[in-house]
């Protein structure tokens, strides 16, 4: 896992907010050298190129994901449904924490275009479609989950729903109880309300419980 100095991350938490509000094309690197106070010479020299330090801001933020992914996979202590209702919490929380990239990685999504950045999206996407494939069909095997589950479409699901809050919250809010809510209290309330959600409708699509 590559380790960046604390100017590196600085740089690349300004660029991401800055390419999420702005667009990739809206932004300068002369603007996110005014926002990080840094030179444009510090930017080229740790990054290269805006196109660069793009592709290093997914980098960085898919590591951890990479990460975990290997950690659950190789995980013998766990049952399957813990599995997957461990990797929905993970991206609850991940997702929601981190809405410049969510922004950034929805809108890379959709470019036509062929690009690094576009092939790390689908690489990971490859990669969690890899982590929950077997933990499915080693639980199909052992007569616990479902023969007819279309894995993809599990993916498809957990990602889906949870883009679908981001810009939902403020929809959100005005509902009792979360109108009565500070801005942290609500955070935890929409986790915990897709955790719960997520969890009841795998449960139902994967398992013979009810």
């Amino acid at each position: 896992m590559e380790e960046y100095s604390e100017k590196q991350l600085a740089i690349l938490k300004v660029a991401e907010r800055l390419f999420a509000d702005q667009g990739f094309h809206g932004t300068s690197v002369r603007d996110i050298a005014q926002e990080a106070d840094v030179n444009i010479a510090m930017i080229s020299y740790y990054f290269g190129s805006k196109d660069k330090l793009l592709e290093t801001i997914f980098r960085y933020r898919m590591e951890a994901s990479r990460k975990f992914i290997n950690e659950l996979l190789e995980n013998n202590t766990m049952e399957p449904l813990e599995k997957i209702n461990s990797l929905i919490d993970r991206f609850i929380n991940k997702m929601l924490g981190e809405q410049y990239f969510q922004c950034i990685m929805s809108r890379e999504q959709l470019n036509s275009q062929a690009s690094p950045v576009r092939d790390l999206i689908w690489e990971l996407k490859g990669e969690m479609l890899g982590l929950m494939q077997p933990i499915v069909t080693q639980a199909q095997e052992a007569g616990i989950f479902y023969k007819d589950v279309d894995v993809e479409m599990l993916m498809t699901t957990l990602f889906g729903t949870i883009h679908q809050v981001i810009p939902a919250q403020h929809i959100l809010k005005k509902s009792a109880p979360a109108t009565v809510m500070n801005d942290d209290e609500f955070r935890e309330y929409v986790k915990k309300r897709v955790s719960t959600h997520l969890k009841k409708l795998f449960k139902a699509i994967l398992t013979h419980e009810f």
